[in-house]
């Protein structure tokens, strides 16, 4: 696809952030932070619905101290974003910590496909640093955006850690690989909210029923590939931690529906964990389960 002006403009605006080190451009986030907190509020009915929803047991002072410190995060994940496009990749590497990266090293020298999956949290975009310790990692699944200019500067930024792969080419790609006999590792985000036709599973997540997508777990079981639990968590301001948690060796050989609700639990444990770092903004919860039972009778 040809390229639009908006790309050309976002990247030449974008490539002098690299001349100065990222500490540098937290200034500006923390005036990012004001505007959009403290002046437009963005979306910030939103954030605190989902947040009482998800946290019914904490106290609204406390619920107004995760919520600034969202804030706080999401403007830091802007600029830290934006700063990775064209920064050079190897003199960051310090900025991502390895947790239980022998489990990764072990699928992958067995011979096995992989599928990492991660939900919205910490900021996912620090993947591309991990693409300098772990090449074999050749895909980033990601969702089309609306906007071309948007949708073109994430895939340019993306293939910086692998091949960005866009949903609904992912099935016919990664079976592909796997009947011409190669062996591939693919980057999932799994947490986005399925369109209405294509709801056929609900779970508890976050205290809340949640309608889930199954495209990941089905694309797994199918391909017989190992499934491993991302976690993208932040440490301190600039730096954060890559952590893997195995949920199956085999996906093929689990009961329906076990690596979804695997993956949902971790995700929740991380949640609570840093309730501060999941992705509060996005309308999560927007169908109702009893309306959608009652819509579909």
């Amino acid at each position: 696809m040809k390229k639009s002006l908006g790309y050309y403009i976002l990247m030449a605006v974008t490539w002098p952030m690299q001349l100065f080190p990222l500490e540098f451009h937290y200034l500006f986030s923390d005036l990012l932070y004001f505007l959009i907190y403290r002046v437009a509020r963005y979306r910030k009915a939103v954030v605190s619905e989902n947040l009482r929803k998800s946290f019914p047991e904490k106290t609204e002072k406390e619920i107004a101290m995760i919520e600034e410190d969202f804030y706080h995060g999401f403007s830091d994940m802007l600029f830290e974003t934006l700063y990775f496009t064209h920064i050079n990749v190897k003199k960051e590497n310090e900025r991502l910590v390895l947790d239980n990266f022998g489990l990764m090293k072990r699928l992958i020298d067995e011979g096995k496909n992989v599928i990492l999956v991660a939900g919205h949290f910490g900021n996912w975009e620090f993947f591309q640093l991990f693409h300098e310790v772990l090449p074999e990692c050749n895909y980033f699944v990601y969702k089309r955006l609306e906007s071309n200019t948007f949708d073109q500067f994430y895939k340019k930024l993306r293939s910086r850690a692998a091949i960005p792969l866009e949903m609904k080419e992912t099935i016919k790609t990664l079976f592909a690989d796997v009947k011409n006999g190669n062996q591939y590792a693919a980057y999932f985000i799994s947490d986005q909210r399925p369109v209405r036709s294509e709801i056929n599973y609900w779970l508890t997540f976050m205290n809340q029923d949640t309608p889930v997508m199954l495209g990941t777990e089905k694309i797994a079981r199918r391909t017989n590939a190992a499934v491993i639990y991302v976690e993208i968590s932040r440490i301190k301001r600039g730096y954060h931690k890559l952590r893997f948690e195995l949920i199956a060796d085999n996906a093929a050989k689990t009961d329906e529906h076990f690596v979804t609700n695997a993956f949902y639990q971790k995700l929740e444990n991380s949640v609570r964990q840093h309730p501060d770092q999941y992705f509060w903004t996005h309308k999560r919860w927007k169908f109702s389960k009893d309306e959608f039972s009652e819509r579909h009778k």
